[in-house]
């Protein structure tokens, strides 16, 4: 990625990212879907000593993009997509762009947001929109924090090759995912893949080796036992 012309942008390596609370304490009042994404899932969850974090993501649905400036008064919001572009309030966001680099002025970035698909009542895995699931599932919460289901940001840190945190991070959770998550987390890997790494891992339960018939298994939103559901298909 490269800047654009403007000067008085940071450098690409100049981060002072906020902490998982100070995210939240920004967010508190915004009125649409957001969550911390990332590799401060991991870190979240398993409540340990975190990993060193260069940036922090924040997911939010492409469909909120409007009121994005309203809600963070005084912040400058950077469109990411080869080059850093100023995004201008009132001005259209770009649909190929899923990527927002935001900072205050005379400051470093201080977080990334990060621009899902969402259709009404469904989010939908960008990748490939055959993997989707009820808009209730992406979100869990700990120590007060929204944070993304850990099996869907395990899937989209699943693209290979891996990267070492990456991989670090996926070892983090995978004593936190529940039978029914790790069969959604396996099934759509197979699905993407074929074959993946973390299948074994993950227990390898149902294979089907081109992925064909494996259902994911969505957690239901009154905490009832999850049933499987047909993969949607573009």
């Amino acid at each position: 990625m490269s800047q654009s012309r403007e000067t008085s942008i940071p450098g690409l390596a100049e981060w002072h990212p906020l902490s998982p609370p100070e995210a939240g304490a920004l967010f508190r009042d915004f009125p649409g879907t957001w969550c911390i994404a990332g590799g401060w899932v991991a870190d979240l969850l398993a409540r340990g000593q975190p990993r060193p974090h260069s940036d922090i993501d924040i997911q939010i649905d492409r469909a909120d993009l409007p009121i994005m400036h309203a809600s963070l008064p005084g912040w400058l919001l950077y469109a990411a997509h080869g080059d850093l572009t100023l995004w201008k309030e009132a001005t259209p966001f770009p649909n190929a762009v899923h990527d927002i680099w935001c900072r205050r002025p005379d400051k470093s970035w201080e977080f990334q947001l990060m621009v899902g698909e969402f259709t009404g009542p469904e989010w939908v895995f960008r990748r490939d929109a055959r993997i989707r699931g009820p808009r209730g599932t992406m979100i869990e919460w700990v120590d007060g924090l929204p944070i993304m289901a850990p099996e869907i940001q395990m899937l989209y840190k699943s693209k290979l090759p891996n990267r070492p945190k990456d991989e670090r991070d996926f070892r983090h959770v995978l004593p936190y995912l529940t039978t029914e998550k790790r069969q959604w987390l396996t099934s759509c890997l197979i699905l993407l893949y074929g074959d993946h790494p973390w299948v074994q891992m993950l227990g390898d339960t149902n294979r089907d080796r081109d992925g064909a018939g494996i259902a994911p298994i969505l957690a239901s939103d009154d905490g009832a036992a999850p049933a499987p559901l047909p993969t949607e298909r573009p």
